[in-house]
């Protein structure tokens, strides 16, 4: 009992003086973000806003500028202008306009014969005044290059202010303006610097006077703001943000608002320490209890965290001799399902292939006996073989095919068999015994009394680091109940509607055995024209 005291008083003058030692820290970072300390921080987080909306900004003129050239140079726009055709050359712009959100409006401008088509749909071409005209082509001369002039749309009913860029229209004597409104401008780039009842943004042109801004500027004193500004380099106009210093005002307090609950943090967290050391003392234990946790949800791969040489240690250490053991013996059954499986198909396959020599004998004869055994014999070799789960797609293909030439002996005239297969498929490695359960089902199943000649197709591609292999038949497909039990992850093993649930039961397991997840077998059909078994497997190539 002295000695439980004893920690505890120790543990409580620690925890004293993490809390003395928090508070100086809580002190001395305040008075480090002093008033001007912090304003010039905010200044630089200013700058950084400004910059991205400065750099979209001239991101939008430069969009606008190269559309005006483009347009100079369309050979169309030059042909519909040297021929008069302004209607379609109308068409033309709106075109133009279309793909850009930021125009406004496209016009073309004949200063000789006083005409100006634009991209709207009503009144698109209009014929000037003398004055007017001349107006028009001063404003216009005004621009050249890449800096974009702002003024005041002469030519609309309401006057607008626009920012403009002209070219001349190549081999014609006209020209091309595109207008940006200025409030449609300031709404797409400037108005989410301003949005805020205590910021100001604004943009200025390359002479330094306001074009847009999101209130009234002259009336503000800067000397209570904090003005951040970026000038754009390919327009040279200049974005400029004012924040009020209120703003910053009432972040500072909220900065001393944040020291004071931080102290207080402290204070509640250091009640917690010894709470925390013995939890610190716990930690080998409570590991160990999470591993016996995850093994008993069947993650046998986890293993305790061997820690010091106590009880603890020798604990975790037995516990993980235990885990190994039963990992072995997991193994060992594993391959004892796949062999169990691997041979479960045999008898039904067998008893299937003797059925066709029966069917054969009685309706050709015992002249192609020799030959029906013949392929018998290979199929029963392969079918019976314990050297090998797998082989290469090439081989089971050649057994395929001697299973399909017994199947036309017994079915003749009843069904066709295509092979569609990628030559880079053939070596890839698979398990043996894969297809041949599907195309039992397509050749005795899919075929209908209204149709009675069914053609299955047997298909092969590498997609990626995967093997894809297709079953596909023409015949009288299968209901969506029996498709969904099949395509479940585990099909129930009894025949469905006269498809056979044994062969496909046996694959799917044998395949989440083999590859886990990665292994996967796709059901479709519309149920009445077709039905399509896709098999995905790693693609393995066996050299």
């Amino acid at each position: 009992m002295k000695i439980t005291w004893n920690m505890r008083f120790k543990m409580f003058l620690a925890a004293l003086v993490i809390n003395v030692l928090g508070i100086i820290f809580a002190m001395l970072l305040f008075y480090h973000y002093a008033a001007e300390n912090f304003y010039s921080e905010y200044a630089a987080s200013l700058y950084e806003r400004v910059y991205i909306g400065a750099k979209n900004a001239d991101a939008g003129f430069q969009k606008i500028y190269r559309s005006t050239l483009d347009i100079s140079f369309d050979a169309e726009i030059i042909a519909l202008t040297n021929r008069g055709d302004f209607s379609n050359l109308a068409t033309r712009l709106r075109n133009y306009r279309e793909k850009n959100f930021l125009a406004d409006d496209i016009y073309i401008f004949l200063p000789d014969k006083k005409i100006l088509v634009r991209s709207e749909e009503y009144n698109s071409v209009q014929t000037l005044d003398a004055k007017t005209s001349a107006a028009w082509k001063e404003i216009i001369d005004g621009q050249s290059g890449m800096r974009p002039i702002f003024a005041e749309n002469i030519l609309t009913p309401a006057a607008k202010k626009i920012f403009l860029y002209k070219a001349k229209v190549q081999g014609a004597e006209a020209y091309v303006t595109t207008q940006i409104s200025e409030r449609g401008f300031y709404y797409s780039f400037i108005d989410d610097l301003g949005a805020s009842d205590d910021s100001v943004a604004l943009m200025s042109d390359a002479a330094g006077n306001v074009v847009s801004q999101s209130r009234a500027y002259a009336n503000l004193n800067e000397k209570d703001f904090i003005a951040a500004k970026v000038e754009m380099p390919l327009s040279h106009c200049t974005i400029q943000l004012l924040v009020s210093k209120k703003k910053i005002d009432g972040k500072i307090i909220f900065m001393q608002i944040l020291s004071v609950l931080g102290v207080i943090c402290i204070l509640l967290l250091s009640t917690f320490f010894i709470y925390v050391l013995s939890a610190k003392l716990n930690e080998p234990v409570e590991n160990l209890a999470q591993v016996m946790q995850d093994v008993g949800h069947g993650n046998f791969s986890q293993r305790a965290k061997i820690e010091g040489n106590d009880e603890i240690g020798y604990l975790a250490e037995r516990f993980n001799h235990m885990l190994d053991n039963l990992e072995n013996e997991k193994i060992l059954k594993r391959q004892a399902e796949l062999h169990a499986l691997q041979y479960q198909i045999r008898p039904h396959f067998i008893y299937n292939t003797l059925n066709s020599i029966r069917f054969a004998a009685m309706i050709q004869g015992a002249k192609n006996i020799g030959e029906l055994l013949a392929n018998f014999i290979e199929l029963l070799q392969v079918s019976t073989n314990r050297e090998g789960e797998f082989g290469t797609l090439a081989e089971e293909i050649a057994t395929l095919k001697k299973y399909v030439a017994l199947q036309e002996f017994r079915l003749m005239n009843s069904f066709a068999v295509d092979f569609n297969l990628a030559a880079e498929t053939l070596s890839c490695r698979v398990p043996r015994l894969i297809l041949q359960p599907f195309v039992e089902n397509s050749i005795l199943h899919a075929p209908s009394p209204e149709k009675t000649f069914c053609r299955i197709t047997i298909a092969s591609e590498l997609r990626g680091d995967e093997l894809i292999i297709s079953v596909t038949d023409d015949g009288k497909g299968i209901s969506a109940e029996v498709l969904e039990n099949l395509s479940a992850k585990s099909s129930d093993k009894k025949t469905h509607g006269g498809f056979s649930g044994i062969g496909v039961a046996n694959i799917k397991e044998r395949l989440q055995l083999y590859y886990g997840d990665a292994g996967k077998v796709f059901c479709d059909s519309d149920g009445k024209s077709y039905t399509k078994i896709s098999i995905v497997l790693p693609a393995e190539v066996i050299s």
